[in-house]
């Protein structure tokens, strides 16, 4: 991959496994959008990124080089080679299908904060709801940033959300999931709760350690663990997953749970599976699968 600098941001040639669509539309993440002509903005790392796709070359602007190479490219993990991730992973038949719709995926390595709350408010909830409540909270606790001429919030801090009560949470329309945010927080803020502790665990110590925040349950833990703290050796597992996984791999779903499955079948790398078969049952591809 090649970063050259233009007027106003970055072109990136030469970026393979990297789709916009495929990145932003598989459920990881809560505050990109996409626009009108095609392109995607978002609000990460207290920045906000504006990204398109053209002619095999990917624009981002609002950005530099530098920050770039010093943001951005970890941010997308650029420097994994999911080529052979996917080589690994298409042995498996179903999977290789899998992955021909949604190749460009990459796991964006997200702040762990604001992946433990975007998921706690992902319970029980869908995804255009999940984003308009996590762009609520933003602009009530997040710092203002100003691009194109509109307002933009970067997402709150542990601190910045200290002493703040279920009812001061009552605007963004949280609902139950109101006191799951404000004991995070406060576990967080007390260091009862260490997210940089997450990486150095077993991924079952890890899972356990998160489900002593109220409202987090393995599903929640797991997407806290591959979206915010890059493990790949958990296997979340919702709805879709598990739809997916009992009519795409019913034989190897008997008579064990749907996550230890997802595990036996692909080994450290099965949250990258997971993704691959989230995006493949989302576009509605189950019945040719089978």
């Amino acid at each position: 991959m090649k970063i050259n600098e233009i007027e106003g941001g970055v072109e990136l040639e030469g970026l393979t496994e990297f789709n916009l669509s495929h990145i932003f539309e598989c459920g990881q993440c809560f505050r990109w959008k996409k626009q009108e002509d095609g392109s995607f903005v978002g609000v990460a790392k207290g920045r906000v990124l504006k990204l398109f796709e053209k002619n095999g070359k990917v624009t981002a602007l609002n950005t530099s080089k530098r920050e770039f190479e010093e943001i951005w490219e970890d941010y997308f993990d650029l420097k994994t080679d999911y080529a052979a991730y996917q080589k690994r992973l298409s042995a498996d038949p179903v999977l290789k299908r899998a992955i021909s719709a949604g190749s460009g995926i990459r796991i964006l390595k997200q702040d762990t904060f604001e992946a433990l709350i975007s998921f706690i408010i992902s319970a029980s909830n869908n995804i255009p709801r999940i984003m308009k409540i996590v762009d609520s909270l933003c602009r009530l606790y997040g710092d203002e940033i100003e691009y194109g001429g509109e307002k933009f919030y970067s997402f709150p801090s542990p601190e910045r959300l200290r002493g703040v009560t279920e009812e001061d949470l009552a605007p963004i329309r949280a609902g139950f999931r109101a006191k799951y945010i404000v004991d995070a927080a406060n576990k967080v803020l007390s260091g009862e709760t260490e997210l940089d502790k997450l990486s150095g665990m077993s991924a079952l110590e890890a899972q356990k350690y998160l489900m002593k925040i109220n409202g987090v349950g393995p599903k929640v833990a797991d997407c806290v663990l591959i979206f915010g703290a890059g493990r790949l050796d958990v296997f979340p597992v919702d709805t879709w997953i598990d739809k997916a996984m009992k009519t795409l791999y019913s034989k190897a779903c008997e008579g064990v749970k749907v996550r230890r499955a997802g595990e036996n079948l692909f080994g450290d790398i099965c949250g990258l599976a997971q993704q691959y078969i989230f995006y493949y049952a989302r576009e509605n591809k189950l019945q040719k699968a089978e």
